[in-house]
Parts: C-alpha cells; sequence; structure tokens
C-alpha cells in the first residue's frame, strides 16, 4: 500500500479523505441512472462545436471588419503542451507501478487457483462465494459502495479497536479450528469404517485374497 493511500483509509487528513469518498460514492451511484460514455460523449460534442462555431464565426468577423486574420486560440495552443504534455519518465514510472502490481495479483491469482495452499484457496472461495451471494441481493451499484465504505471505514474501526478485535478474531479461530479438528476426526473415522467394510464386501466376494492366519 502505498503511503498516500494509507493516508487516505487511515484519515489522516479527514476533509481530503472524506472528499475522495463522497467523490467516488457519487461517481458509483451515477452510473446507475448516467451512462459515462453518453456524458463524455456528449461533452466532446458540445465542446467542440463550441469551439468551432467562436473560432470560425470570430475569423469570419475579423475579415468581414478587416482586422487580424490570426486564429482566436491560438495563444492557447501555443501554451497547450506545457499542461497537456506528458512526461516519459513519469508516464514509465506510472506503468511500472501498475505492471507490478499486476504481476502481484496475477501471482496470487495463481497460487489461488493452483491451491498452493489450501487455506488460501477456501478463503478465496468464501470471499467469490460472498460477492456472489450478494450480489443477488444488491444491485452493482449498491455492492461497490458498499465496498467503498467499507474500505474507507474498516482500516480506521480496526486501529480504534484493535485488541476487542483482536481478542474476538482469535476466540473465534479457536472455535473454529475446535469445529474443524472434530469434522477431521470424525470424517477419518467414517472413511475407515468405510474402507474396512469395502475391504470385508470385497474379500467376501473373492475379489481380495484372504490374508491367511499365522499359525505360531
Amino acid at each position: 500500500m502505498t503511503p498516500r493511500l494509507k493516508s487516505l483509509v487511515l484519515w489522516e487528513r479527514p476533509a481530503v479523505s472524506g472528499g475522495v469518498l463522497a467523490s467516488s460514492l457519487a461517481l458509483v451511484l451515477s452510473c446507475r441512472w448516467i451512462s459515462l460514455l453518453n456524458v463524455a460523449c456528449a461533452a466532446f460534442v458540445f465542446g467542440i462545436s463550441a469551439s468551432f462555431v467562436y473560432v470560425n464565426g470570430l475569423l469570419v468577423f475579423n475579415r468581414i471588419t478587416n482586422k487580424s486574420a490570426a486564429r482566436p486560440l491560438e495563444k492557447y495552443y501555443s501554451r497547450s503542451a506545457e499542461f497537456l504534455h506528458v512526461e516519459a519518465d513519469r508516464l514509465h514510472r506510472r506503468v511500472d507501478y501498475i505492471t507490478d502490481g499486476l504481476n502481484i495479483v496475477l501471482t496470487e491469482l495463481a497460487k489461488v487457483v493452483l491451491v498452493e495452499d489450501n487455506k488460501r484457496s477456501l478463503k478465496f472461495i468464501g470471499i467469490f462465494y460472498a460477492i456472489w451471494t450478494l450480489r443477488t441481493w444488491f444491485s452493482t451499484t449498491t455492492l461497490l459502495s458498499l465496498i467503498l465504505v467499507s474500505l474507507f471505514a474498516a482500516p480506521r474501526l480496526y486501529l480504534d479497536n484493535q485488541a476487542l478485535i483482536d481478542a474476538q478474531v482469535a476466540k473465534t479461530s479457536d472455535l473454529v479450528q475446535a469445529h474443524v479438528g472434530k469434522g477431521r476426526q470424525v470424517a477419518q473415522e467414517q472413511w475407515s469404517s468405510v474402507y474396512n467394510k469395502a475391504e470385508q464386501f470385497a474379500k467376501d466376494k473373492g475379489l481380495l485374497k484372504k490374508t491367511p492366519l499365522k499359525t505360531e
């Protein structure tokens, strides 16, 4: 986690964190009623059309009044490189950050899918099943809004109540481990019973040779 992101989710600057959370929620919720692609296209159409009418109308007016024929927005165009130019070094750094992040995600995904560790794979099965189930209860925008609020609220709540949360997590973990141990023991006993019955059945039907008793 980068220092800037950590500062946001831990509310080190409440005004900035609140502004980012509010704008993110507004953007997500607006997708329910507004198509962002349509808004972007409409903004470009009206913006370019307004500039086109202004520039060409002013050029015609200047010709009629015998004024300078320079393009009206030339001074802004000449300075646009100062504001719109993308620095190669900065872009490369951003691309490197994105590449590193994608590599981490893909590596973790491979570990989960290929079951490098049972606990990790089971954890992600639970996470994705929970999201799948919640998606049937809530719309995508509502679910994204809940995730955003959780991302901003959970870290701060954990830090403020760390001792209590850690104690409850440890208690729950011990309880789960106890139930898992009992379940594993019952499963092993059932498997042994089934295996012995299957072995005895095979011997009775002549599928397996009976082991002769040793005589002393």
